[in-house]
């Protein structure tokens, strides 16, 4: 069993830069590193937007067609997770990349979200580049987010666009993904990431798609539940056995506010140690991600997203983090 964590490079780390000017990203990547490793964390897992990446072109530039590279095309091109990635690495922290997520927020302004064959096309070429650049020290890689999802996401405006609302993009956004890491890092581990307490999953369609089925469950997501985090080892067990795959919690959390909707710190230590306890004595599950590392500066909707990391957005450890940490480390 790994335990691991849902986390972002410190902000300035996010910035693509066209410039050559130094960046003291390193130290500040190296100082994440080495609290995570000291404190018994595993892996992490992180957003590989791709705005991220294609903003360091300059306006009015087109995105560099398959038969080139960013790289090749402009001389001082600087990849943004260069510094986080490395120092993860040394610390000998294991990385899940999560990539071609279409998140509103995450995508190149201009991005046509309407037309299916567009869209596959540029999440092809950016993602090819992604994978490419960072095969070597990246072997785990996560296609899109929560897919049995997307129709909730595009009602709760996080994702914009026709070609979320039609059966039709399923399959070929996943099999582009797909094809992409097997293609550029054919060794790697691919996970599928799925909204683990819908009723109707199709459980086996995504496993054409992964080595991994990675479930997401939030039990606690609308206030005024019950802190019950059981089902999450008999949900594991079925898929497992449905599936035949390797199961990984990859998401689970429970937020400390607002305190108008009941959540608190103390609550959420009582979750993690509940969710721990399930996880670590499931046969079918052979990791746990805790989503998030920290609260953010970005504001989401609905506002109880703002409060699911285990540090504020300040970086004060709420005691949900002791919890996990002693969590972790009673099992080593």
């Amino acid at each position: 069993m790994r335990g691991g964590l849902f986390t972002l490079p410190h902000p300035s780390a996010l910035t693509a830069s066209r410039t050559t000017k130094k960046r003291d990203t390193g130290r500040q990547s190296e100082v994440l590193a080495t609290y995570l490793k000291k404190n018994g964390v595993d892996f992490v897992r992180c957003w590989f937007q791709w705005n991220f990446f294609e903003q360091a072109m300059r306006i009015g530039q087109h995105p560099p067609s398959s038969s080139a590279t960013w790289a090749s095309l402009y001389s001082d091109y600087l990849f943004p997770l260069d510094d986080f990635v490395s120092k993860m690495t040394e610390a000998g922290i294991g990385i899940i990349g999560a990539i071609g997520n279409g998140y509103n927020r995450f995508l190149p302004i201009g991005l046509q979200t309407d037309n299916l064959n567009e869209y596959l096309k540029r999440l092809t070429d950016s993602s090819t580049e992604i994978v490419r650049h960072y095969k070597d020290k990246v072997k785990v890689w996560q296609i899109e987010n929560e897919p049995n999802w997307w129709k909730a996401h595009y009602y709760g405006h996080w994702r914009k666009g026709a070609i979320w609302l039609t059966e039709r993009s399923l399959e070929p956004i996943l099999n582009a993904l797909y094809n992409v890491v097997r293609s550029e890092c054919p060794g790697a581990t691919i996970i599928v990431n799925l909204e683990a307490e819908e009723k109707d999953a199709n459980w086996k369609l995504f496993a054409k798609y992964s080595d991994i089925l990675g479930l997401d469950f939030y039990p606690n997501y609308f206030p005024g539940t019950q802190i019950h985090p059981s089902k999450l080892g008999a949900t594991a067990l079925e898929v497992r056995k449905e599936t035949g795959l390797p199961i990984f919690v990859i998401e689970t959390g429970y937020p400390t506010g607002p305190r108008l909707f009941g959540y608190s710190e103390a609550k959420q230590c009582e979750y993690i140690r509940i969710a721990c306890e399930t996880a670590f004595s499931c046969d079918a599950i052979t990791g746990l991600g805790w989503f998030r590392f920290s609260d953010s500066y970005w504001r989401s909707f609905p506002p109880q997203e703002n409060y699911f990391g285990l540090l504020s957005k300040k970086g004060r450890p709420k005691p949900g983090w002791y919890e996990y940490v002693n969590q972790i480390r009673q099992r080593r």
